[in-house]
């Protein structure tokens, strides 16, 4: 009987593994850097196109805005495309009858504004210069008064080289509205037949609301920005100020941005003040900010957010974003991008993200405010979908 003991009892332990960790292939380094590339590619092509982009978003904001016309048109047994075509001959009408009414005010007003401009700048010069030896800036206040001052002169010489581009920029907006309203409907059924059963009345909910929302914005926009032009050109008017038609058109355009526009529309008008005497700028700044007031608590309610239904927070964010990335065209398209954003989280992400949650349509139910008083019939009941009673 031997003394080893037996070898199947014995077990030989296999020395531990000190394999390095593991090295990153070349297939994976390949594919990142391709995956890196094709991000860089798709930014680049996105900046290049950024102004065709922005032409299609405002024509379909616009083909949005007109769309109630057409469709009140078609209800007289009207073909669509002959309903667009009498929209855009009555808007066409409309805006050359009106052109054809201020285009003289306008250029009068504008070559005497140009003649004048010099001895307006030396009366802002001469203010300033005294405001320095007063208050004893240490600024050059008048250099950077005079710098905005040329620059300004340098617009009004320009501004009529820019004119031809925007006739383009409206010939193409109307061509591609005119084919939206041909072909959103059937863009709208094959979008939406690409989503599961289930979630088909959703989407198209959301389709619908994003339509109104745009559309709805565009109208309101309009209106207010009349309202605003109208008012302070007839109180620019009323208080005396040279080119009181221009600082009313001004104001109109300046409207069309929400929140910081309005606001925008009083500096001409208050830095023409100065040309009249010191204490006259303060005089127009207050009967402007009334009108401004007036506007904000009647005009506004009644027609920009009833449809736009978007927290200061987040139209002011929107109006960062865009401004930075497009300047004023970037701004005036933010808010009804923003609108449609708000739209998609509320109606889906919202609810997806509660069910995932675990939590029942009662909970969403109570948590949801309508976003549009127009589209209520199709606003869901709870969970987002529409079956379940509120």
């Amino acid at each position: 009987m031997s003394d080893s003991p037996p070898e199947a009892g014995r077990r030989e332990r296999a020395p531990r593994s000190t394999s390095n960790p593991p090295v990153i292939s070349a297939r994976t380094l390949v594919t990142a850097a391709l995956i890196v590339l094709g991000i860089i590619a798709l930014v680049f092509l996105l900046a290049q196109i950024i102004g065709i982009v922005l032409l299609v978003l405002v024509a379909v904001v616009f083909a949005e805005g007109i769309r109630p016309l057409v469709e009140r048109l078609q209800r007289r047994r009207l073909p669509q495309p002959v309903a667009i075509i009498l929209v855009y001959v009555g808007l066409i009408l409309f805006f050359g009858v009106l052109i054809a009414l201020l285009v003289q005010p306008i250029v009068n007003e504008a070559t005497a504004l140009g003649h004048n401009f010099p001895t307006y700048q030396r009366d802002f010069l001469s203010f300033f210069n005294s405001l320095e030896r007063r208050f004893h800036f240490n600024v050059d206040v008048s250099k950077q008064v005079g710098g905005a001052l040329s620059a300004a002169q340098q617009v009004l010489f320009t501004i009529g080289a820019t004119i031809f581009g925007v006739v383009v920029d409206f010939v193409l907006v109307l061509v591609v509205g005119f084919l939206w309203l041909v072909s959103a409907a059937r863009l709208k059924r094959f979008t939406i037949s690409l989503f599961p059963e289930p979630h088909q009345l959703l989407a198209g909910d959301v389709f619908s609301e994003i339509g109104f929302r745009m559309g709805g914005y565009l109208r309101a926009t309009a209106i207010n920005a009349v309202v605003v032009g109208v008012a302070t050109g007839l109180a620019c008017q009323i208080l005396g100020l040279p080119s009181s038609i221009l600082l009313g058109i001004f104001a109109g355009l300046t409207a069309a941005v929400p929140l910081v526009g309005p606001f925008i529309g009083i500096i001409p008008p208050v830095l023409i003040a100065f040309t009249v005497s010191p204490v006259y700028p303060v005089l127009v700044l207050a009967v402007l900010l009334v009108v401004q007031l007036i506007d904000a608590n009647t005009v506004v309610p009644l027609v920009m957010n009833r449809v736009l239904a978007l927290p200061s927070l987040a139209v002011v964010l929107a109006l960062l974003i865009g401004g930075t990335l497009q300047g004023f065209a970037g701004a005036l398209l933010a808010v009804p991008v923003a609108a449609a954003l708000q739209v998609v989280l509320l109606r889906a992400l919202v609810p997806a993200i509660y069910h995932a949650q675990g939590r029942d349509d009662q909970a969403y139910a109570a948590a949801y405010a309508p976003l549009s008083a127009h589209l209520k019939q199709t606003s869901p009941r709870g969970g987002g979908r529409r079956l379940l009673p509120r």
